[in-house]
């Protein structure tokens, strides 16, 4: 029998980085310059009818690149790092058969983290008994305890402290008993061939970024998009940056300035998780681009590229 380690490693690549430093845009330069198909690593992009808070790329955009994973499950749906997985790796399996390049370009650090390092979907389906298990040490060791596991595990974790659903079910996720027929099968093994690029720019320059792309959110309508959304008050997609500021604010009838402000609070803390994240990922065949200065990363993208044709 094969050995896993001994057959060739599927080839992608992978462009990661914080909100507002340009990953769509620079990864539709690159497929269109290396016949490429686009996978988005974005946990609030999945759900259909949240385009404008998400900050989705237009068909326009787009400029004829397919992208997949985007606008795929209802607001009221829950999406997972499994269901990512399960699904990345079934489009990176079909983009390479039709002779493309796949590649994977999103700001969720966590499930850029596991798809590069194979995490097992094995025994994936929800453990109501342990989620039970870790509600009843939230309530009995007080707020904040589970996040703290959770960082104490994962210290990098994208996920924010007050997101009690994620945190859960990440914890679930890491404190499960494998599967059975898993047994000697390892959580993480590096499962592709990745060149990563990570993009990088100064905290502040990002900081006025997001401000101005929160402004044009509320010209472009962003109240009106999550008050159109039906039973808005229980979608699952509102728990994410931005989308949440404005579900209290509806709720508790603030004005629009004061819920810019809690928006803006949230994406400078969400910038800074992001940098860190991506900045201390583990993987060997890694570039970090920054401010915009694209030089490196082109260069590393041809060879990269050029090595797989050989």
């Amino acid at each position: 029998m094969v050995q896993e380690n001994s057959l060739k490693k599927e080839r992608i690549l992978v462009i990661g980085g914080p909100t507002g430093v340009g990953k769509s845009a620079y990864a539709v330069q690159v497929a269109l310059k290396y016949n490429g198909e686009i996978i988005s690593a974005d946990s609030v992009q999945v759900y259909k009818n949240l385009d404008i808070g998400s900050g989705k790329i237009t068909k326009e955009e787009m400029q004829g690149i397919p992208h997949h994973l985007i606008d795929i499950i209802e607001p009221t749906q829950e999406f997972s790092v499994v269901n990512f997985i399960e699904r990345a790796k079934n489009c990176i399996t079909d983009i390479i058969s039709r002779g493309k390049l796949p590649i994977i370009v999103g700001g969720t650090g966590f499930y850029i983290n596991a798809l590069l390092h194979g995490y097992s979907c094995g025994n994936n389906g929800p453990d109501y008994e342990l989620r039970d298990r870790l509600v009843r040490l939230e309530k009995t060791h007080g707020k904040g305890y589970l996040y703290n596991r959770l960082t104490e595990i994962d210290k990098n974790t994208a996920v924010r402290k007050n997101d009690m659903p994620r945190i859960v079910r990440q914890l679930e996720l890491m404190l499960r008993p494998p599967a059975a027929d898993a047994e000697d099968t390892p959580i993480y093994s590096d499962m592709y061939d990745a060149l990563l690029i990570v993009m990088d720019a100064d905290r502040d320059k990002l900081d006025d970024i997001a401000v101005k792309r929160i402004d044009k959110m509320f010209e472009d309508g962003l109240m009106r998009e999550v008050r159109n959304l039906e039973n808005f008050y229980t979608c699952r997609a509102l728990l994410s940056v931005g989308y949440s500021d404005v579900k209290t604010g509806i709720m508790h009838g603030f004005s629009d300035d004061e819920i810019k402000s809690m928006m803006h609070l949230n994406y400078h803390r969400l910038i800074k998780k992001q940098q860190t994240f991506f900045r201390w990922l583990k993987w060997d065949n890694k570039v970090i681009l920054y401010n915009w200065n694209t030089t490196e990363a082109d260069k590393a993208i041809k060879e990269f590229v050029q090595n797989g044709l050989r």
